[in-house]
């Protein structure tokens, strides 16, 4: 099956999710939502990020981390999310070359009510498409990450402990972390060696934090935040031959001052200063560090917002 097929087969099964759709809504626009990415809670709540340097007589190069998504399905209730989405990462400004163009569908289900219960498991998947045109391999992944959440209490500092959970660490800054476990899978379809061909299974943790701070200052509410991501990623199955590390770690690190908010919220611009280490074979970005100042915007096309259950 060549690469053209696979990305048919990937539109078209967004399209059918998309049309069998039981959200009423106005308008098809109104479902359209642009982010950093869609493959976990946290990446669907970063904004985009984009930066382009042209020089006169040299190639120009780019750091573009970006995904449209599609709310094809939202429960009344907010207990599931379904959202068909596509997504480009490239970045040229590295010592190691990123090209990556994703497509799939991703799903956040709340698999008890917090009305009935005092907590419960949230369920992360996606199902995606990708191709790295750095390493010229194209493959099928799946991810399945769960998380825990809790009856909302109050932001007392004491319940800093519970994962979802944001608290108020005085009038300076307000805290909230989220832990992830799971798995991920890579079957590869199309490689440019046959060393590179196979399949590749991973245990999967990650744990972020965002601190956002001032919240109670009216200049500064909801202006400045910081956030850490760190990921850890084991292969405790694979047939790939040319994949020599079984563990994989990944590290970013991101102040952002936002200076822009609509009114409605729907749109934001941010600048923000990143440090990144490591590696993330989901979106292709192999193993190095860099720091990048770049713009970041977070937009929903239509008139609502995107939902996000936790």
């Amino acid at each position: 099956m060549n690469k053209l097929n696979l990305r048919l087969i990937i539109i078209v099964l967004s399209s059918i999710s998309a049309h069998f759709s039981t959200q009423a809504q106005n308008k098809v626009v109104d479902r359209f939502t642009i982010r950093k990415s869609f493959q976990t809670k946290e990446d669907w709540a970063k904004p985009a990020v984009i930066t382009f340097t042209k020089p006169q007589e040299k190639s120009a190069s780019w750091l573009l981390d970006m995904a449209i998504g599609y709310s094809a399905y939202h429960h009344p209730q907010g207990t599931l999310s379904v959202i068909p989405y596509m997504e480009l990462h490239r970045n040229t400004l590295i010592d190691k070359p990123q090209s990556v163009w994703i497509g799939g569908v991703a799903t956040e289900w709340r698999m008890n009510s917090l009305e009935h219960k005092k907590w419960s498991p949230i369920l992360v998947q996606s199902f995606k498409f990708m191709e790295d045109k750095v390493k010229q391999n194209a493959s099928f992944q799946s991810n399945f990450y769960l998380t825990p959440v809790f009856a909302f209490k109050d932001m007392n500092p004491k319940y800093f402990w519970i994962p979802n959970h944001p608290v108020s660490l005085g009038s300076r800054l307000s805290f909230v972390y989220t832990p992830y476990i799971g798995i991920e899978n890579e079957n590869r379809t199309y490689t440019e060696t046959h060393l590179s061909a196979g399949n590749i299974y991973r245990a999967f943790g990650r744990i972020s934090t965002d601190i956002t701070f001032y919240p109670s200052n009216n200049s500064l509410k909801g202006k400045l935040d910081l956030s850490l991501d760190w990921q850890y990623r084991y292969n405790y199955y694979q047939t790939v031959s040319d994949v020599k590390n079984s563990t994989q770690q990944f590290l970013n690190t991101s102040l952002n001052y936002t200076f822009f908010t609509s009114s409605d919220g729907k749109k934001m611009s941010q600048i923000g200063f990143d440090y990144t280490i490591g590696e993330n074979p989901t979106e292709g970005f192999e193993k190095q560090s860099f720091y990048t100042v770049a713009l970041k915007f977070r937009l929903n096309l239509g008139g609502n917002k995107t939902k996000v259950i936790l």
